[in-house]
């Protein structure tokens, strides 16, 4: 596939799944309220703190030497098999020893939550580097509806079954559940699929020795990194939950989700640039910049609106106790955008195996929000928070940017500023 379809289709279906799942986080904090909503969404981001660390960052390396070797897809595939059977027993152990899931879960759906979101990125990675963007799209808008549809049941129904039939032991759980079970289904859908329409790239016996030593290695650093930035975005968490109260923290946790919605666009681009960058020529770089003068654009525009908007529509969608979300977004907006450019960049530079400059981006940024975080959220709150995530990701964008501009000699000018010469948005294509 072209990267214009790619590009195109990923784009299309991955905003009708991330309108569901914004449609999906209304229904939930509507249905459990601001301080049941927060505890859920603190424990499923502790779920997918286990699920990165389980991962160590293979998908990286599975979309990296899949799509450097397509003859070895299918063994590369058994080979990851192995792996997420020892990565399920895993999580079995730390879930049932080591990690405190309250008696609001049950261990089988916390396991079942935690494989699924860990397998759902290695389907995507195959896919990725198969480039087979339609199909894996088209089921996650699927299964993001049927997940609306449940949770609208949740919402207006006076009795709960999955409560009332020992599914779930409460509602949180009967959430967990829709959302676990979603991803279970998606990846049957996928793996069929994958199966049927790639016989002739799975017959290989042996992935070799050098393939699986060197995708280990690439993937080790990619998991450093994922890590890194797990953290990046979920650090300031701790602080708010120490020194604020529930209310404050649900506002906060929010105005993060939102956040991390506006960078579904640009991560889904960074998706689509990682394989093509794989065996691209020099001159790709020049549609790396105008991808990121699109994302400036679209930014602003995005800006404008919060700030004529966001007030009307956060309190009107959320409830009346959201009403610290208006302000958290203003603070925090620069952040998300630096941290949207840098998802371009970062993409650009996994497919080109440069990941020393992405650690030093994302530790620089982090140890930005941590010494940060320490010494105003106690004095400022919140607020201090979100201008300290804007900060941090503003010196992670100038340390990417001037690698890239030193790499590729694009004037800092075009990486910004869209101009008249652009024209239609997809000229670049040509």
């Amino acid at each position: 596939m072209h990267i214009k379809q790619a590009l195109l289709h990923n784009t299309g279906w991955k905003i009708i799944t991330m309108l569901f799942s914004f449609v999906n986080n209304i229904i939930i904090v509507r249905l459990l309220g601001a301080a049941s909503s927060a505890d859920l969404f603190y424990t499923l981001a502790i779920f997918t703190l286990v699920s990165t660390f389980l991962r160590f960052g293979l998908e990286n390396g599975i979309v990296y030497y899949s799509s450097k070797y397509p003859k070895r897809t299918g063994s590369i595939g058994r080979f990851i098999f192995a792996v997420s059977i020892l990565q399920l027993l895993l999580s079995i152990v730390l879930l049932r020893y080591f990690i405190p899931i309250g008696n609001q879960f049950t261990l089988i759906w916390s396991v079942a939550f935690v494989s699924s979101s860990t397998l759902i990125y290695y389907a995507t990675a195959f896919y990725h580097a198969r480039k087979m963007f339609i199909s894996i799209n088209i089921s996650g808008a699927f299964v993001a509806l049927l997940q609306t549809g449940l949770l609208v049941m949740f919402y207006f129904s006076d009795t709960n079954y999955f409560i009332r039939f020992g599914i779930a032991k409460n509602i949180n759980e009967a959430v967990l559940i829709v959302l676990a079970g979603g991803i279970l289904l998606q990846l049957i859908f996928l793996f069929l699929y994958f199966r049927g329409a790639n016989r002739n790239v799975l017959k290989e016996a042996s992935p070799g020795a050098g393939i699986v030593k060197n995708m280990f290695r690439y993937s080790l650093v990619n998991f450093a990194a994922t890590v890194l930035m797990f953290l990046l975005m979920r650090a300031d968490f701790y602080f708010v939950e120490k020194y604020c109260n529930d209310i404050t923290l649900a506002n906060y946790v929010q105005v993060a989700k939102i956040g991390q919605m506006a960078l579904v666009f640009p991560g889904l681009i960074g998706g689509v640039i990682f394989p093509y960058t794989v065996n691209a020529e020099a001159g790709f770089a020049e549609k790396i910049a105008f991808l990121c003068r699109l994302l400036s654009l679209v930014f602003i525009i995005l800006f404008f609106l919060l700030l004529v908007f966001g007030k009307f529509i956060f309190t009107n969608l959320l409830g009346a106790d959201f009403t610290l979300v208006y302000k958290g977004m203003i603070a925090g907006f620069a952040g998300i955008f630096c941290l949207a450019v840098n998802m371009i960049i970062i993409s650009y530079f996994e497919g080109k195996n440069k990941q020393g400059v992405i650690l030093w981006s994302i530790f620089i940024s982090l140890l930005i929000i941590l010494a940060g975080d320490h010494y105003f959220v106690p004095l400022y709150g919140y607020l201090a928070a979100a201008i300290i995530f804007s900060i941090a990701n503003f010196f992670g964008m100038i340390i990417l940017l001037a690698s890239f501009i030193q790499t590729t000699r694009i004037p800092l000018k075009n990486i910004f500023l869209f101009r008249p010469a652009d024209g239609f948005i997809f000229r670049f294509w040509k």
